[in-house]
């Protein structure tokens, strides 16, 4: 698959690419069609390399060499529970295409065959989360219990207030629900400039993100740390100790963390990097009792 080789041996969905193979080997054409290719970009069944709208699968051995190649294009029909679907198919290195009945599913955006499990840090092991921008401008939130719905905005200025109750609620849980449009190795992609957050745990876990906007959408890599002297469990309960990490565990965590994802640069939804580029204007407002 172009997408997922030109990522540099980025995990897959393993069932993902199971399917669309089988799939792909137990087609049977039903009918010739156009060989003509001026025509098909109308059945999409021009290359993507060529600006097309078609799906390329290319299949390879283990030395790099295609196996066999070919481009789905339009649904003619869906597959059912008792009938296969009907596709307008092409090989790649062919003009004649063909009508092919079979079950297969040709997703269009590589986020579907990625692997897409990110870093998982759960919300209670949360203390502390910072943001700083390109100008040197930081916001940050932070609380001292674990079972604390609301974190509290850090390093408040004389004259300003929070602009509600909750509001630092969304950079405190920014790294739940964690997802990527598209990835890349992390070298493709100029950080110079980027925003900076970093995440901070009870247990001594540190987080650290570097996300910048680019013509194509927001980028970000990610990296992780252990500090025993960032260690913050005094106060908390027994059961609330239950919930972090031990040591060993921590730095178990850091060290995944790190060869998992530290040599990629993920493509966010904009929603999401934009709780990681939180400003302080999205946090505070003016305090006009103080003023007075």
């Amino acid at each position: 698959i172009w997408g997922v080789k030109e990522r540099g041996g980025y995990p897959v969905k393993f069932e993902t690419i199971k399917q669309a193979v089988v799939g792909i080997a137990a087609m049977r054409l039903l009918e010739a069609k156009t060989a003509k290719p001026e025509l098909h970009a109308r059945l999409f069944l021009k290359s993507p390399k060529d600006g097309g709208r078609g799906t390329t699968i290319a299949l390879a051995d283990g030395a790099g060499k295609t196996i066999a190649a070919v481009v789905v294009g339009k649904t003619k029909s869906p597959p059912s529970k008792t009938e296969d679907g009907i596709y307008y198919v092409r090989r790649l290195d062919q003009a004649q295409s063909y009508l092919a009945a079979g079950r297969v599913e040709v997703w269009e955006t590589i986020d579907r065959w990625l692997d897409d499990a990110m870093p998982t840090i759960a919300r209670k092991r949360v203390r502390a989360a910072t943001t700083t921008q390109p100008n040197g401008d930081r916001a940050g939130v932070v609380r001292t219990d674990p079972d604390s719905r609301d974190f509290q905005i850090a390093d408040i200025p004389p004259g300003m207030k929070p602009l509600h109750e909750t509001a630092g609620n969304a950079l405190g849980s920014a790294l739940g629900f964690l997802d990527f449009k598209d990835v890349r190795v992390a070298g493709k992609v100029d950080f110079t400039g980027a925003n900076l957050a970093s995440f901070k745990t009870f247990d001594g876990v540190t987080l650290h993100l570097s996300v910048i906007k680019k013509k194509d959408g927001h980028w970000m890599v990610i990296s992780a740390a252990y500090d025993a002297a960032d260690v913050m469990l005094d106060g908390l309960t027994d059961e609330q100790k239950k919930g972090m990490k031990s040591t060993d565990e921590a730095k178990t965590e850091v060290a995944d963390i790190n060869r998992r994802y530290g040599s990629w640069a993920y493509q966010l939804p904009d929603y999401k990097a934009k709780d990681f580029m939180t400003e302080p204007d999205d946090l505070l407002v003016k305090d006009e009792d103080a003023s007075k």
